[in-house]
């Protein structure tokens, strides 16, 4: 391989094979053998990848196709709100637009009916991944000459098990497609490098379709930049730099296009703040926090060395800060990983001339984990495996490389044979890791049950463990995450996890009262004892919502922007429901009420009842159940409370009437017309405040026309 080197060294163009090599020349037999070696590493990836199809929707991918109502049609509307909206449908703030990975899997649920078939997602998803196989060895060839080191290349990055959260995640598409960008983007430039005229101008074109690709897919596809300026310097051609420059206009010109694009889309938006719980560099100083993201950086490449622990989650505090103290490996870790990111620095410098190839994976892998490394932007997490996806070419690059250089000391009739049983080995290694992580892909309890055991210091891990368990089971991982939160000051921490632990303490006291399986369990001494465990955590969890917006406002008004306060729905749903089972009905109707007024669930309905009922006031209790049948008609469990609420209340009333045998409400029963028209108005009023005037109009409409209700209080509903 080093004498194939020097020759095209000073070759202007994409690298090819010198004459008289077994790729010389690009006849349709050498083609057909370059389609022959991409088909076989699409095979052993297949082979690799066999047992993911059998994968649910796990991990965000729930909530991010099957609660995303704009993919479940493909009509206009519908692509018009996927490309003038986030990327994450109805959760303001995030900062994220990606219309094209959203697009596709609009394709996915609406063309090919995925809904009840995940299998199509993992298809589409493996599918895009071969693509880019091809792509890296595309990539390979022209940079190392041959065909055995380029497949050697596609074959480790393809077969790496750290790439299946890209690959095997439904959601890791973004990834996929922003790879695609990015790798076909380079190649493109480098043909154009060595066209001219129509040819020239034919490859610019396709790097500005693919650059807007991968662009319109995931915000990080704008390093082809910098891989095109990687490429130049390393492996350049004899070109001037005036010839190159409309490779990068070419590239620059989608990227503008984009940011407007975004601009235009979130920027009337106000952002949600980066959670110290999912990344805790953004509560650390300056240094802590580069130093502790070189401590990352060093956590990724052991993990591509030996990935043997991997985990989907790697929250707070799986990877302390980095501290001063040297009596802590944590933080040697830190300074050890930072010495190895200066010692690649130095030998991509140094081989940048005799190696050029070495130089260019190198800084190839540092230049496309820059946006995600934390180093110069805090994202949403301190670390995550499908940062790696385009990253990890260059790790594979220079493994090849270095297995082929070491192979290269042996006597020459053994170095081909070395090399190639040293690919292999490594190879069906990666595959058979890639193997099995696919089987902790598998469901969401198998996938956090493998979190737990790579990352047994994170909160989230041990928290989403909790779920889909025995309440024993799933209490022990609750106090797990709980301890390792408790000491994080509250504008630090986060409501989420004491939303979840009060609800399953609420659950250990509800298996314990003398009545576990009734609707309003009676307490006993021992539930009584959960309940207020419970109370305590969702309280705290108040708290800790009201620091976090106290402290994001100030946050906010110091940089002049726009502020808005979080509250989470849960939080006071579960805090109301806790106050339910210890018979304080009063605040049970007042948290429960803002719960209400944040979104509507039908268990709001029959526990603001209940909460009414508490009080004796038996007119609001009929009113909740009837604005849950005014909110939701179809809904069947309402109409039996009223009848059975009615009977207790006044069961000579006109309320209730016999039709057939069967007991159901008369409508035309003033004291039922008087609550339904209430009913009516409190949701006018609801959808109105917030922003729904369709609803608000349709019952308006019903409530005036159908059960003629006065339109005048209707009128002065604000």
């Amino acid at each position: 391989m080093k004498s194939v080197r020097k020759k095209h060294e000073n070759r202007s163009g994409p690298a090819k094979p010198a004459r008289g090599t077994t790729d010389s020349a690009s006849t349709p037999q050498i083609w057909r053998r370059h389609a022959l070696l991409v088909v076989a590493l699409w095979g052993c990836t297949l082979l690799a990848y066999s047992n993911s199809f059998r994968t649910g929707l796990v991990f965000d991918s729930s909530e991010l196709i099957l609660q995303d109502a704009r993919i479940a049609a493909a009509t206009p509307q519908n692509v018009r709100l996927i490309l003038t909206q986030e990327y994450w449908h109805k959760t303001s703030g995030n900062g994220l637009y990606r219309p094209l990975a959203t697009l596709s899997y609009l394709f996915n649920y609406a063309i090919l009916g995925s809904r009840s078939n995940p299998a199509s997602y993992h298809w589409v998803n493996f599918g895009l991944h071969a693509l880019n196989l091809s792509l890296v060895y595309l990539l390979g060839f022209i940079l190392l000459h041959e065909t055995a080191p380029a497949f050697a290349l596609a074959a480790v990055w393809a077969l790496h098990p750290l790439l299946t959260e890209s690959v095997t995640n439904v959601i890791g598409r973004p990834d996929l497609l922003a790879g695609f960008g990015v790798l076909a983007g380079l190649l493109c430039y480098i043909q154009s490098t060595a066209a001219s005229g129509w040819g020239k101008r034919a490859w610019l074109f396709l790097l500005m379709l693919f650059t807007a690709i991968g662009l319109f897919s995931k915000e990080s596809a704008v390093v082809v930049l910098a891989a095109m300026a990687i490429y130049d310097f390393t492996l350049g051609t004899a070109a001037s730099w005036g010839d190159r420059a409309a490779g990068y206009l070419s590239a620059a010109l989608p990227s503008l296009i984009f940011l407007y694009v975004r601009q235009k889309v979130l920027g009337g938006l106000v952002f949600l703040h980066v959670p110290f719980t999912d990344n805790p560099l953004v509560g650390g100083g300056f240094w802590t926090a580069r130093m502790t993201a070189f401590k990352v950086i060093g956590k990724y490449l052991g993990l591509l060395l030996w990935p043997h622990r991997l985990s989907c989650d790697y929250s707070y505090n799986e990877i302390p800060l980095f501290t001063w103290r040297l009596d802590n490996w944590e933080n040697w870790k830190a300074l050890i990983a930072l010495a190895a990111c200066l010692a690649a620095a130095v030998v991509a410098f140094r081989y940048c001339r005799r190696r050029k190839a070495i130089s260019f994976f190198m800084a190839f892998f540092f230049a496309t984990l820059l946006p995600t490394s934390n180093l110069v932007v805090f994202i949403g997490s301190i670390m995550a495996e499908r940062f790696l996806y385009l990253p990890s070419i260059g790790f594979a690059g220079c493994l090849v490389a270095a297995i082929y250089s070491t192979c290269q000391r042996l006597p020459a009739r053994w170095r081909q044979a070395a090399a190639g049983v040293a690919v292999t080995l490594a190879c069906v290694a990666l595959a058979g890791r890639t193997y099995a992580r696919n089987f902790d892909w598998r469901d969401d309890r198998s996938l956090w049950a493998s979190a737990v055991n790579a990352c047994p210091a994170s909160y989230k891990t041990h928290m989403a463990a909790a779920s889909d368990q025995p309440l024993d089971s799933a209490m022990r991982e609750m106090d797990r995450s709980l301890a390792i939160l408790d000491s994080v000051p509250d504008a630090q921490s986060t409501p989420v996890l004491y939303i979840n632990a009060g609800g399953l303490y609420r659950d250990k006291g509800d298996a314990l009262s003398s009545n576990p399986s009734g609707k309003t369990p009676a307490p006993t001494g021992q539930s009584i004892y959960w309940y207020r465990k419970s109370l305590d955590l969702l309280l705290r969890g108040e708290r800790i919502q009201s620091a976090i917006n106290q402290e994001n406002r100030r946050e906010d008004l110091l940089q002049g922007g726009n502020s808005s306060d979080t509250v989470y729905f849960q939080l006071y749903q579960e805090l109301g429901v806790t106050y339910l089972r210890l018979s304080e009905f009063g605040k049970a109707v007042e948290t429960l009420q803002k719960a209400r007024q944040q979104r509507l669930q039908p268990e709001l309905f029959e526990e603001l009842s209940a909460g009414y009922r508490g009080m004796g006031d038996l007119r609001q209790a009929a009113i909740a159940l009837i604005e849950g049948v005014v909110a939701d008609p179809g809904d069947p469990r309402f109409a039996p409370e009223l009848v059975e609420l009615y009977k207790q209340s006044d069961p000579q009333s006109c309320a209730i009437r016999n039709t057939g045998g069967a007991a159901g409400l008369n409508l035309s029963c003033p004291l039922v017309h008087d609550q339904v028209c209430a009913a009516s108005r409190n949701m006018v009023r609801f959808f109105l405040q917030t922003g729904q005037p369709g609803p608000a109009d349709r019952i308006r409409r019903s409530a005036v026309s159908d059960l003629a209700c006065p339109a005048e209080p209707f009128a002065k509903v604000p």
